[in-house]
């Protein structure tokens, strides 16, 4: 390799990572609108007669909308109620022991207040001491899901003339078979993410009705959970359909038991038993098993970006096996 090639491929390089650096706070708005653009997918083709523009706008907005409304309504309602606990917990904490006397269960007042306190002291001053690095946070997870949307929009307008431009770097004899490739990949992400974020966004919406009814507290930020709870498969919605139910149950044991009858069956039986196989796995033939630890893991590893790229990652080796196992059975 001669020194000017050599240099080139320096500075290709050199650019790569510098851009990379740069986006690394915003990588989990780009692989959002990413995830977000393959739900869309198929609302854009049903648009499709008003125009590339149009039709990517449209299905932007619907498949955006509502994701980004439960998620960032749910973090507003829940940092408020936290600050509320902060404030008043002497209050709450009255409010507790009151009910549990009335229920005849009595407890030990200045032990529990003792512990509390030093509870809520801890949490005042870890607060106090990063509120810097807490505003910081929500301010770019909303840049994120702005730039999620953003990213989302352009790679529905873009992507087809992108990746058909790629394949004229191939040569001529390879660029049918790696188009068929690419293509089987791609159909196994747009199943993955339009199956998935559409089912957890038809849980989400419908938990929120559910929850209003049997007034249990706290309803936008649950049902926001809900949405993110129902992007896992079978994990989930029972760890937070649980914990609601008996909190009703220790206040009316007829109203949290038929709270615990209905959510079990219309937000998690019928949802994981029947809807959701249909949605995703006899589309994309990825078992729920995979897809499961595939966000659990990748939440872990990676927080928001790696909750979204590792089922994606998943997907593409589902579309690798199935391809080549495909071509060679034919």
């Amino acid at each position: 390799m001669d020194r000017t090639k050599f240099l080139t491929l320096v500075l290709i390089f050199s650019i790569f990572i510098a851009v990379f650096y740069f986006y690394t706070p915003l990588i989990d708005g780009i692989v959002m609108g990413v995830a977000f653009a393959y739900a869309a997918r198929p609302i854009k083709r049903s648009f499709s007669k008003v125009g590339n523009l149009a039709a990517s706008l449209i299905a932007t907005l619907i498949i955006f909308l509502p994701a980004s409304m439960l998620i960032t309504y749910g973090l507003f309602v829940g940092l408020n109620q936290f600050l509320y606990i902060l404030s008043h917990h002497s209050d709450i904490l009255n409010s507790i022991l009151a009910s549990l006397e009335a229920k005849g269960l009595h407890v030990e007042k200045n032990e529990v207040y003792r512990i509390l306190s030093m509870f809520f002291g801890f949490l005042q001053s870890k607060l106090s001491t990063s509120i810097v690095e807490i505003t910081k946070d929500v301010v770019i997870l909303l840049l994120n899901i702005l730039i999620s949307a953003v990213v989302c929009f352009f790679v529905l307008r873009d992507s087809e003339r992108f990746v058909k431009n790629s394949l004229n770097i191939l040569p001529k004899d390879r660029r049918d078979e790696f188009g068929r490739f690419i293509l089987k990949i791609d159909k196994t992400l747009e199943s993955l993410w339009f199956g998935n974020l559409t089912f957890a966004i038809i849980i989400g919406s419908a938990s929120l009705p559910f929850f209003l009814i049997f007034k249990v507290p706290f309803a936008p930020l649950l049902a926001a959970l809900m949405f993110l709870a129902a992007l896992i498969p079978i994990f989930a919605e029972w760890m937070l359909i649980l914990p609601v139910g008996i909190y009703l149950l220790l206040k009316d044991l007829y109203l949290g038991s038929l709270f615990l009858a209905i959510g079990f069956l219309f937000l998690y039986l019928i949802p994981e038993i029947f809807l959701r196989p249909y949605f995703v796995g006899q589309m994309t033939k990825i078992h729920s098993l995979l897809l499961m630890l595939a966000f659990i893991g990748g939440g872990l590893f990676g927080g928001l970006g790696g909750f979204f790229l590792a089922p994606m990652l998943v997907a593409v080796l589902v579309g690798i096996y199935d391809y080549y196992t495909t071509s060679q059975g034919s």
